[in-house]
């Protein structure tokens, strides 16, 4: 017996194909529209999941990108700053000679008032910023770095603090490379490291070796005390003796030598160290008496030996000080004291054995100034306000000129250093754009439409359909006859 085909199986079969065909038809369409091959998981599962992994390789390389992009702005903005300084320091070297070689003060003031200029724009570098930052900070960055506030010491240095971070910032890109971005400034603009202590004056003190704890320069200040002779010949110090004497020195580094013209004591002459005699009497309590070398004491001559005629040793005390006088040491004549700074507790070694004067002597620490303590200093030698001779003047501003080559130097390291970050990421730049262009090419091949092929589809879809539909038709128009027969 020959089976027959339903009515029912015909709606079914065309309700199947017309589904398929439609279903087929739409996907194509849907994939021409969006250009994706798939959308959902269930389409492709396999692909699905390997496209999705590289959409997240794709936003870390973007996150890189956006890292390295950051960081180069920084750099460029230090890179910048440091052409600034070394342009500052360039021209202040130039002043620098050119006020060596000035003859008239007027025109020294004038290049001293230029590198006050040079000082106030080397402050603003230091506190420069990016992005809300400072630059030389180091890790704490959201602060000024450095402040600064005038010498608290007669003819001392500018007073500079470091408020940052000792550590540099550093910029993570990826999981392996970090980068230097935010500087500590302490670093840059600090001192080249300690060197041998200067000491310039006419009191006869040296430096006593040894390792200095101050930094920049101070005043020895070198101060009588009190004097006192030798027993025999009845001399004694006078009244303006303590304030006006200024001789130093053990018993017999210094000489008075008196002649007893008159026999009796009354009167004669007295000279300090072979100088010029000057005549007494026995009615003197404060009488002036030079010496060769600009130094003085003054002598009470009421009470000389009758008939004294010779030489007497002079023994004369004083005291040191490098902090205006806010403490001070005796003099011990040895060759190694410590002078200390009363506020700072930092100090100084000093040969006392040959001190024979009294005055005030410049001493310079080369190595422990920054950038901005030497400009401040640069300024203050130009106007002289040590008031140094003209050797000792243009020494000193030679030191100014090693020092600002030495901080030169320290900025065009770091300037290098940046310099060389920036190139490699430069290079880093590059290879993340090959990387995201190669993820992009690969997401493209595992999901972009193949358009070819999916208007083939869509056709063939279409023509599947509209067989389907004139099929449907066909047999839905039979009639009773036609479908038994």
């Amino acid at each position: 017996m020959d089976a027959r085909v339903t009515s029912q199986t015909f709606t079914r079969n065309a309700i199947h194909f017309t589904s398929l065909h439609s279903s087929q038809l739409l996907t194509a369409q849907r994939q021409i529209t969006s250009g994706l091959q798939f959308e959902l998981p269930s389409e492709e599962p396999v692909a699905y999941r390997q496209v999705r992994s590289l959409e997240t390789r794709y936003v870390e390389l973007q996150a890189d990108k956006t890292v390295i992009g950051r960081a180069t702005s920084t750099l460029n903005s230090s890179v910048a700053q440091f052409q600034d300084v070394s342009e500052l320091i360039t021209l202040s070297k130039n002043l620098v000679q050119q006020g060596i070689q000035a003859l008239d003060s007027d025109e020294r003031n004038a290049l001293a008032t230029e590198i006050d200029a040079l000082l106030a724009q080397a402050q603003q570098i230091g506190l420069a910023k990016f992005n809300e930052n400072y630059l030389y900070g180091g890790t704490r960055s959201d602060q000024p770095p450095f402040t600064f506030a005038e010498p608290v010491r007669e003819n001392g240095i500018l007073e500079v603090s470091y408020q940052g971070s000792l550590q540099r910032s550093q910029t993570h890109i990826g999981d392996s490379i970090s980068i230097d971005t935010y500087y500590d400034g302490s670093k840059i603009f600090g001192g080249s490291g300690r060197e041998s202590t200067v000491l310039v004056g006419t009191t006869g003190a040296k430096h006593g070796g040894g390792t200095d704890t101050l930094v920049g320069r101070a005043t020895l200040q070198v101060r009588h005390d009190t004097t006192s002779y030798a027993g025999g010949s009845g001399v004694l110090a006078g009244t303006g003796s303590a304030a006006g004497d200024t001789i130093l020195g053990p018993a017999g580094a210094h000489q008075l030598t008196i002649v007893d013209t008159a026999g009796d004591g009354s009167a004669g002459t007295i000279s300090l160290n072979g100088g010029e005699p000057v005549a007494f009497s026995n009615t003197d309590t404060n009488l002036r008496v030079p010496g060769l070398f600009g130094q003085e004491v003054y002598l009470d001559t009421t009470n000389i030996a009758a008939g004294f005629n010779g030489t007497v040793d002079i023994t004369s005390t004083g005291t040191l000080s490098v902090d205006d006088g806010a403490s001070t040491i005796p003099i011990d004549y040895s060759s190694s004291q410590l002078v200390s700074d009363v506020d700072s507790g930092q100090f100084t070694t000093i040969d006392s054995s040959n001190i024979r004067s009294t005055g005030d002597d410049s001493l310079e620490f080369p190595g422990t100034s920054d950038l901005f303590q030497i400009l401040h200093a640069t300024a203050a030698d130009l106007r002289n306000s040590r008031e140094l001779s003209s050797a000792e003047y243009g020494q000193a501003l030679d030191r100014r000129l090693n020092e600002l080559d030495q901080a030169a130097s320290r900025v065009f390291s770091v300037m290098g250093e940046q310099s060389t970050s920036l190139q490699t990421m430069q290079t880093m730049e590059f290879r993340v754009d090959d990387l995201m262009l190669s993820v992009e090419s690969n997401i493209g091949e595992l999901q972009a439409t193949d358009f070819p092929d999916a208007v083939l589809r869509l056709e063939n879809s279409q023509t599947l359909l509209q067989y389907t539909y004139a099929v449907t038709a066909n047999l839905n128009s039979l009639g009773l006859l036609e479908f038994l027969r």
